[in-house]
């Protein structure tokens, strides 16, 4: 007798009821008849030759849909099989075993179309990047992918972030990026969702730990364990992460608990999830490429320090109305809790040597000639809290879901700055602490200032639908749709940008800390520029799908859907005003914001809208597993972070039109006592309209032929390729299982060369300072193709205990993930150059890690069987 079974999660409990009471009468049946056969007298010839007849038993074969839920909720198993674009998943076991820190780098080496840029200088901190659509840590980002964990959307209020250092990789159990705008998936979901899948006292019935020591100092001990007595369960997961970082003062310190409790009745279920997290996480960003040519463990400046803290506590639950009938629910909230720290060379050097002078009181000895840095520090508090109300109906050949959510959020920001010292020695910045300044009257030599508060909220009101329809076994339509009511306001009070250097007594009068009217030019004039905003949006967002299973194992599908993602908090409070002019040789400037300290007024912007086509084929070939399919997503007034030249510094415009166009290949096997896997995608990440921004860094700015009092103005044009993102990707693995103990993977990860920031016309190139130019333009505004090699390899002592090797960057490869245009003012031996007609206009990169090597031990125990256990 064959059964497959293949059952749906959190509803399986009444189903294996009823199937093994049908089993149990089965077997029951078949000895009862038996005995009762052989209870007959002996003399009954005929009876007892029919006891020795073989019955033969019709095959029953059960089946059920494949358990790949991809919905927000728990509800309809959608059949990873029917679904009209490339879905790529990822097991536990299979995110555990590459041994990857953070999501970040399992799907860099492991998903189609998947890319990271590291601007930062962290690996909890870096880009992920799919299909030219990226989900970041880093405001001013352009966020095009929302990001579920059980349900709630862990994109961050302020800027749409995804901050990769909360999120336990020991607690999750899945997860799946689905591409495109699914209507199941909220606002954000433009180039692609990923949903996350935690563990729970019933489906990781195990006690697990693990700890890694190696290279930089790094340690890193994690410890899972996860019971149930049946309605009950309880699972923990807890993790420690500490290391020194392999660039100059880059530690980073990660702690995160997770613990989830399960009630499970016969036609439901309860789960509760608390998510405790505390990070310290130093990364000190890009580096000029000349000073890495000579040590790339260098920082520019330092410290760039963030510390995050979190509360997340999410209720679920599901109530499994009929076989194919669910309700689920989900109620939320979420604290997330940010003080960061970043030093910079002040800008403003030049100018305010020429008002203060090097010698501030005449004593001879050189005092604000050495104020070369600035601090710039915020204080970023947001809450979130909503719930999701969802049904999934499963009607043979119909699987609908539908639901309704609310989603809201509270901003609190503040930022302020002070003016500090550069150290020759390691760019690490000091305050000041010459007490002549205090004398003198410079204040911001001696003291904080506050530059911006800004109060935010917003609130989503959305309600969706999507139905596959299978009008036959092999033919499945989707169609589906989703209603977003938005609405985003801002209070901001924000200092006019004043340099520093200006500042004067009565610039901190208590009289003036207050806003400016309009027309006021007394000597106690507010100091802030207030606003307020209010802005509603409103998209619909349809969807509609289709997959033909041509005959077994091939099949091909096409999809299109629309999306849209509404400006953030931060996006209107650093917004581009278009009321300030962008014609040649104007000198009309906006003061721009360094990301994320300070902001301006707040000009409206349009939301993103996106159109997202793609199509297929798919299939298996013996032990093969294959893909290839074609997208392109159009965008309409995307946002984008425009430089103003200076480091970190800029404003938010809509961009007319962009686009992201590609092929993507996938293969994988097993064969023997090896696994293989190929990705290749050819991608195109273009600007479709033409615009004018600024960056006088770019070395075709305007600046050449308007003269240096304009602003330094730089055309893109369509068909201009968006930084960062490489036009070929290619990863690989191949496992190799050279006994029943011991096996090791070699994977590679190949990008293409890509565009820096501030190259977004792709026509800077280095040349000498022309005219009345007062820097040279060194570096080509692009990242170089790289390929990095990664080993991997386990030795199993015995069931459940393992030693297990992580090398990283094999050929200890020099490369960069990440660029941007910018200025740099030190010498070659890392020295700051007070002559500022030294300074060089350059090309910083994001150097890639060198190579390193971990060692480590886990340990797995099987609490069903009481043993150790793989």
């Amino acid at each position: 007798m064959i059964f497959a079974i293949l059952l749906r999660n959190g509803g399986s409990e009444v189903i294996n009821k009823k199937l093994k009471s049908a089993l149990f009468l089965a077997a029951y049946s078949c000895v009862s008849t038996a005995a009762e056969v052989n209870d007959e007298p002996a003399n009954n010839n005929t009876k007892a030759a029919d006891s020795n007849t073989t019955i033969q038993l019709d095959e029953i074969e059960i089946k059920a849909k494949r358990s790949r839920i991809i919905t927000p909720l728990p509800g309809v198993p959608i059949d990873k099989a029917t679904a009209t674009t490339n879905i790529q998943s990822a097991t536990a076991k299979e995110i555990e075993e590459t041994k990857a820190l953070n999501i970040t780098e399992f799907m860099n080496g492991n998903m189609q179309s998947v890319t990271i840029n590291d601007y930062a200088g962290n690996p909890f901190q870096q880009d992920l990047n799919f299909r030219g659509f990226t989900a970041s840590p880093a405001i001013g980002t352009p966020q095009g992918i929302s990001v579920y964990m059980d349900g709630v959307r862990i994109n961050e209020a302020f800027g749409e972030v995804v901050n990769w250092d909360l999120i336990p990789m020991n607690a999750i159990s899945s997860l799946n990026l689905i591409p495109g705008s699914n209507p199941l998936f909220g606002l954000n979901t433009i180039g692609g969702a990923l949903a996350i899948r935690t563990k729970d006292g019933f489906s990781d019935n195990f006690l697990r730990t693990q700890y890694l020591t190696g290279s930089w100092g790094r340690d890193q001990f994690q410890l899972s364990n996860g019971f149930n007595n049946g309605r009950f369960g309880l699972f923990t997961a807890y993790n420690h992460f500490k290391e020194d970082g392999w660039r100059d003062n880059s530690p980073s310190n990660v702690r995160q608990l997770f613990n989830k409790a399960t009630l499970r009745f016969d036609k439901a279920e309860l789960n509760l999830t608390l998510l405790n997290v505390d990070t310290s996480l130093v990364g000190n960003g890009m580096i000029p490429f000349e000073m890495a040519a000579q040590d790339r463990s260098q920082v520019f400046t330092s410290p760039d320090a963030v510390k995050n803290s979190l509360e997340h506590y999410n209720l679920s639950g599901s109530w499994y109305v009929t076989d194919n009938i669910t309700l689920s629910g989900m109620a939320y909230k979420r604290k997330v809790d940010q003080a960061a720290i970043g030093a910079d060379v002040y800008d403003a050097y030049r100018a305010m040597i020429s008002a203060w002078g090097d010698d501030v009181n005449g004593d001879g000895v050189v005092d604000a000639g050495k104020i070369n840095g600035i601090f710039n520090y915020s204080n970023l508090n947001q809450s979130s809290d909503g719930f999701t109300l969802q049904a999934a109906f499963d009607f043979g050949k119909h699987q609908l879901v539908t639901g309704v959510s609310l989603d809201q959020n509270e901003v609190s920001f503040q930022q302020s700055q002070r003016l500090g010292q550069i150290s020759d020695s390691d760019h690490s910045t000091t305050i000041v602490t010459d007490p002549v300044f205090g004398n003198f009257g410079f204040f911001p030599a001696y003291m904080t200032i506050l530059r911006n508060d800004l109060d935010g909220s917003s609130k989503t009101k959305s309600s969706f639908v999507f139905d596959t329809w299978s009008p036959t076994d092999n033919l499945h339509i989707s169609l589906g749709a989703r209603l977003n009511l938005s609405n985003v306001k801002n209070t901001l009070i924000s200092d006019t940008g004043k340099e520093f250097y200006n500042f004067t007594n009565n610039d901190l009068t208590p009289a003036r800390q207050k806003c400016l009217v309009p027309g006021d030019v007394s000597p106690t004039r507010g100091r802030f520029a207030c606003s307020k905003g209010d802005y509603d949006y409103r998209s619909f967002n349809p969807s509609a799908g289709v997959t033909w299973e041509i005959k077994e194992n091939l099949a091909t599908y096409a999809n299109v859907s629309r999306g849209a993602r509404t400006p953030t908090v931060i996006e209107l409070g650093c917004a581009n005003d278009p009321t300030k002019s962008n014609a040649p040789g104007s000198t009309n400037y906006q003061f721009g914001c360094s990301i994320p300290t300070s902001l301006s007024s707040d000009p409206y912007l349009k939301q993103i809208r996106s159109t997202a086509y793609e199509t297929g084929l798919r299939g298996e070939n013996g032990p093969w597993d294959w893909n290839v399919g074609y997208f392109r997503t159009e965008i309409t007034d995307d946002i984008l972070f425009v430089p103003l030249g200076r480091k970190n510094r800029g404003v938010f415009n809509n961009f007319g039109r962009t686009m992201r166009e590609g092929l993507e290949f996938g293969l994988k096997g097993d064969f023997d006592k090896d696994k293989f896997s190929l990705n290749y995608t050819f991608m195109a990440a273009t600007f479709e309209s033409s615009s004018r921004i600024i960056n006088d860094a770019n070395s075709t700015n305007a600046q050449t032929v308007a003269g240096n009092g304009a602003q330094a103005f730089v055309d893109v044009k369509s068909g201009d390729d968006i930084p960062g993102m490489p036009n070929h990707i290619i990863q690989a693995n191949w496992s190799h299982r050279f006994t029943d103990k011991f096996n090791a993977t070699l994977s590679m990860v190949m990008h293409s060369s890509a565009f820096v920031r501030g190259n977004e016309n792709n026509e800077h190139q280095p040349r000498a300072a022309i005219g009345t130019e007062r820097y040279n333009y060194i570096g080509d505004g692009s990242t170089s193709g790289y390929a990095v090699f990664n080993l991997r390899a386990n030795y199993r002592f015995r069931p459940g205990v393992n030693g297990f090797l992580k090398l990283d960057n094999i050929f200890d490869r020099e490369y960069a993930t990440a660029g941007a245009l910018g200025r740099n003012p030190f010498n070659a031996a890392g020295n700051f150059q007070t002559n500022t007609n030294a300074w060089n206009n350059t090309t910083f990169i994001g150097p890639g890690a060198p190579r390193a090597l971990w060692i480590g031990l886990s340990l797995d125990w099987d609490w069903k069987n009481k043993a150790f256990k793989d």
